[in-house]
């Protein structure tokens, strides 16, 4: 097995409390470009598909929620897809840990993931966001709603922006991340064109389940 140089070191991405968010539902975040964050598995990366193909991140925070944008470049057509038939779908996977450690192989009761469609057929083609469960996860403090979660989607012209507002009473233990100061997190999303863009190591290593694999989030 060769290791990806995104392997090679243990990120911690600085993210910027940003106040006055969440915007009125169906407004963009509008998140600063100082909220933008290192991907590192562009270090993957030929310089062929350099600054042309894949992932970029911003993330915001503040004692309300997080604020997420996901752009993905390098399509040919719209992203699409069911939420019966992920395997050909287009599909971003967001995971949360509030009680991050780095040496904790199972999901808490702290941990988070949401399972987000671009475009979802069952919904007219619209975005979708639901809550989905983590493998061997040890229990959950309470039962989520995915109705919450403020979506917005942006075609352009090689891809797609995807922006996500988190409220905290969705995120269990979010309610004193500011007195922790950081958080676990990570992304990956499927694409049917592009193959898998993780935001650090992919599928080779147990990033669905395992919370010490995710990268840490120190807010400012």
């Amino acid at each position: 097995m060769i290791v990806p140089p995104s392997f090679l070191f243990h990120y911690q991405l600085s993210v910027p409390r940003v106040d006055g968010l969440p915007k009125k539902k169906g407004k963009s975040l509008q998140l600063p470009d100082t909220a933008k964050v290192f991907v590192p598995s562009t270090l993957n990366e030929g310089p062929a598909n350099e600054g042309t193909t894949g992932l970029e991140l911003k993330l915001g925070w503040n004692p309300d929620g997080l604020a997420i944008e996901i752009v993905v470049r390098g399509k040919k057509a719209e992203p699409a897809g069911r939420r019966h038939d992920l395997k050909h779908s287009d599909v971003v996977y967001v995971f949360i840990d509030t009680r991050h450690t780095a040496n904790v192989h199972r999901a808490t009761e702290f941990c988070t993931a949401l399972q987000i469609l671009p475009s979802d057929e069952a919904a007219d083609d619209e975005p979708t966001v639901q809550f989905v469960e983590i493998a061997q996860q040890r229990g959950t403090r309470r039962q989520p709603d995915a109705k919450r979660v403020m979506l917005n989607l942006r075609n352009q012209r090689d891809g797609y922006q995807l922006e996500l507002w988190i409220p905290t009473t969705q995120m269990p233990g979010f309610d004193q991340i500011e007195e922790i100061g950081h958080l676990g997190f990570y992304v990956v999303v499927e694409d049917t064109e592009l193959g898998q863009l993780p935001l650090s190591i992919g599928d080779d290593f147990p990033v669905a389940h395992d919370p010490s694999t995710w990268l840490q989030l120190n807010l400012a």
